[in-house]
């Protein structure tokens, strides 16, 4: 691959890269370089994302890592399936791929949690950049992570689940009944049961946090 191929889609817009990409096999050096054009763009950006969502869900940075590189495979995989819906501005295509690519990312997330499918050990060529230090906790985030710790482990498995299916712009938050029921059949219990978990961990966790307001 060439510098000067690499500067030329330098130049493209996020939806003209993901089509030079969708078209690999008519050629293959253009894709490329598309592709790490892309990566470049967005790799921190779904790096920190992946990092602050699944990290602890993944087994830490490592696992967060391998979420990274799988969500880029797959995005070189289907970029043909990028819809722009004829959106010409820099800043909005820009926002419309992070948001396609962290669903990938957030699929492929809750496949492996359930396990339908586990991350790659070997990341591909490109690594994820250091992310900078991020600020210290919040009081409330210190204590609501004291207060998960206090849980049993088959509370905080129902509660981590649930962290990963909420949706903040969802009025009503529970667990899709699929997803619940795959949980229960895990822990040995049932979706009811498992909904009256999630009840009380969630008790336990607001009354610690009340007690113990900083």
């Amino acid at each position: 691959m060439t510098d000067g191929l690499l500067a030329e889609m330098s130049r493209e817009m996020d939806a003209d890269l993901l089509v030079y990409m969708s078209m690999s096999a008519e050629d293959a050096a253009s894709a490329q370089a598309a592709w790490e054009t892309l990566y470049r763009r967005h790799v921190r950006y779904v790096w920190a994302v992946c990092r602050r969502a699944y990290a602890d869900l993944l087994g830490g940075d490592e696992g967060a890592a391998d979420l990274v590189s799988e969500t880029f495979r797959r995005a070189y995989e289907f970029a043909g399936t990028f819809d722009a819906h004829g959106v010409q501005d820099v800043q909005r295509q820009q926002r419309m791929v992070r948001a396609w690519l962290c669903r990938i990312a957030q699929r492929l997330a809750q496949d492996a949690l359930r396990g339908r499918a586990r991350m790659p050990t070997v990341a591909m060529d490109q690594e994820p950049p250091a992310v900078p230090a991020e600020p210290a906790d919040s009081p409330r985030v210190v204590l609501a992570r004291e207060a998960l710790a206090m849980l049993s482990e088959k509370e905080q498995i129902v509660l981590r689940a649930t962290m990963q299916w909420y949706q903040p712009q969802s009025p009503h938050q529970r667990l899709p009944n699929d997803v619940c029921r795959d949980i229960a059949q895990t822990l040995g219990t049932t979706p009811e049961n498992l909904r009256q978990i999630r009840r009380r961990a969630m008790e336990k966790v607001r009354h610690y946090m009340e007690e113990h307001r900083r």
